[in-house]
């Protein structure tokens, strides 16, 4: 197996050096270097050309995500030799389900070369937009963040077409990867995490883990462009195995139709995911250990996987990880605050939490527990925000519109606060009083609604010729106008829980909740330490409304 492993390598190594030998290093940009490429002052439009069958086969088998060789021109600007791919779960499955070619990708410019950048920046993520009639919500969000000092992806709007498919306004997102963590932090050669459920629930110790068998696959070695399987196959010498099941989720027939969720159709089923793909408890032989949100079963499982290790692959060191773990769910007390300032950046992730709540975002670590990633350096870890397309309430968790709206400061989540063990930090006194300085300096600055009503008017204004000339959004021109103010109600198009707030009529409702509570005039904990309640994952991997668990994008 060794010997076949190296051979392998080997042979990738030689196609990626003759591929570099012919290829420019570093795209250089004439505008700001601080800012480039993403620009907040313009929509860039961004062409993907690639072969007419391998974009016809992506379009019909998108829920695959495998990478296609294509050609990036940007702004005007040729990249050539990239790796396109579709990307995300519940907008993939959105997309696909209504048979549209505006799914989200991924463009991985060092895929093919490790050395090929775009102004410094080796991957994009063109988002969609499929839940947001604005489609600036994430925009907004990871500005907020951004201005409360958190490191956080940079964002612009662009005008994407692939080949002659013009596919519209979508949002562009920085990739949190080694790029990023050089330039936000002062060592980038850190541990970066992105957890996924349950495991990014935190509420979990070494003595929880089983060990699988430590067998050498082609997903596990990183080249510097890409995982060696994914490059092995964009280059045609790596042939998938056959599945027993399609691709674009499980036959009709694996569910009787009496057993389906109530109103939910076979064809509305989860695309089927590979064992590594799976939230650990549907895993064969998989689970988690001790109580988990939603009343899960107790098991074991691999959770170091579900935490996903971005960096250092290669040689992986968790134990900075494990001390975090057992500080937050086993650390007595009285040494509590001692301890975990050790290890956690501490006024980060207050403010974190502080942005999280103000903007209700219950599709990260405070609602479904996941869209977050963790990144250590000497034994110490920061926050990362991540995939904000739900934010400012979209994303119910089962709750109604009061509920989002009203939601707890001082008990941020959905579900019981011990379940997010992170929470625990508001258990300290003085830690609770600088979050709710955090919220206090958001509602009176950056997320007032003076503040916020001005700049959804400046974005409305850059986008909407953008939106108007967009004929495959899924929000019609006059509902990207009625959101930006107030709710349209009845809309039922989202599913999954989804509630399309108006933005302005939200952040306006939103502030004012805020303020009474942290007056003391609206409570702002249930007293009992069961959250928000609203519905967590559960032990057959459904919400309690009958809607799939959406997965990470």
């Amino acid at each position: 197996m060794k010997t076949k492993k190296s051979l392998v390598i080997a042979a990738l190594l030689g196609i990626m050096l003759l591929a570099m030998a012919g290829c420019g290093q570093t795209m250089a940009h004439s505008e700001d270097e601080n800012s480039a490429p993403f620009y907040d002052d313009h929509v860039v439009t961004v062409r993907l050309v690639m072969d007419g069958d391998d974009w016809e086969y992506m379009q019909q088998n998108a829920i695959k995500e495998q990478y296609a060789q294509a050609d990036l021109w940007y702004d005007g600007e040729l990249v050539p030799d990239v790796a396109v791919r579709p990307k995300g779960n519940s907008s993939l499955m959105s997309a696909a389900s209504s048979g549209t070619a505006r799914f989200s990708l991924k463009v991985d410019l060092n895929f093919f070369n490790s050395a090929r950048t775009l102004d410094g920046v080796k991957k994009l993520n063109f988002n969609n937009g499929f839940s947001d009639p604005t489609l600036i919500r994430e925009v907004l969000a990871y500005k907020i963040y951004e201005q409360m000092g958190i490191p956080t992806p940079r964002t612009a709007f662009v005008d994407l077409w692939v080949n002659d498919t013009h596919l519209g306004l979508y949002t562009m997102v920085e990739q949190i990867d080694k790029t990023f963590l050089s330039d936000n932090f002062e060592d980038g050669g850190g541990n970066l995490y992105k957890p996924e459920m349950p495991a990014a629930y935190l509420n979990w110790t070494e003595a929880d883990i089983t060990t699988l068998p430590d067998e050498w696959s082609a997903d596990d070695v990183n080249l510097g462009g890409g995982k060696l399987r994914e490059i092995m196959e964009a280059l045609g010498l790596w042939e998938p195995e056959e599945e027993s099941n399609p691709p674009g989720g499980m036959p009709p027939g694996d569910i009787p139709p009496g057993d389906m969720p109530a109103g939910m159709e076979p064809e509305d089923m989860p695309p089927r995911m590979e064992p590594g793909d799976m939230p650990l408890l549907n895993r064969p032989g998989g689970g988690m250990g001790g109580a988990m949100p939603g009343g899960m079963p107790s098991g074991q499982g691999n959770l170091l996987e579900q935490m996903a290790l971005k960096t250092n692959e290669n040689s992986p060191d968790h134990s900075a990880l494990l001390r975090l773990l057992d500080i937050l769910n086993n650390e007595p007390d009285d040494t509590f605050a001692e301890e975990i300032e050790k290890v956690l950046d501490v006024d980060e992730v207050l403010r974190f939490l502080a942005v999280s709540t103000a903007v209700v975002h219950l599709d990260n670590y405070i609602g479904m527990g996941h869209n977050y990633y963790l990144y250590e350096v000497d034994g110490k870890f920061t926050v990362i925000p991540w995939d904000l397309n739900m934010a400012f309430g979209t994303f119910s968790s089962g709750l109604d519109r009061d509920g989002i709206i009203n939601f707890y400061i001082d008990e941020p989540s959905v579900g019981a606060v011990e379940s997010r063990p992170l929470l625990r930090l508001l258990s300290i006194e003085p830690y609770l009083e600088s979050y709710h300085a955090y919220l206090e300096e958001l509602i009176t600055g950056v997320f007032s609604p003076e503040t916020m009503n001005a700049r959804i008017d400046e974005l409305a204004e850059l986008i909407r010729p953008y939106v108007e000339a967009d004929e495959l959004k899924f929000y019609s021109t006059a509902e990207f106008e009625m959101a930006l103010s107030q709710d349209i109600v009845g809309d039922g198009r989202g599913g999954m829980g989804m509630t399309p707030f108006g933005l302005k009529a939200f952040i306006a409702e939103r502030v004012e909740s805020i303020r009474q509570q942290l007056d003391g005039e609206r409570p702002s904990a249930s007293g009992d330490g069961s959250g928000n309640g609203g519905q967590g994952m559960m032990g057959g991997g459904w919400w309690g409304d009958g809607n799939p668990v959406p997965q990470a994008d």
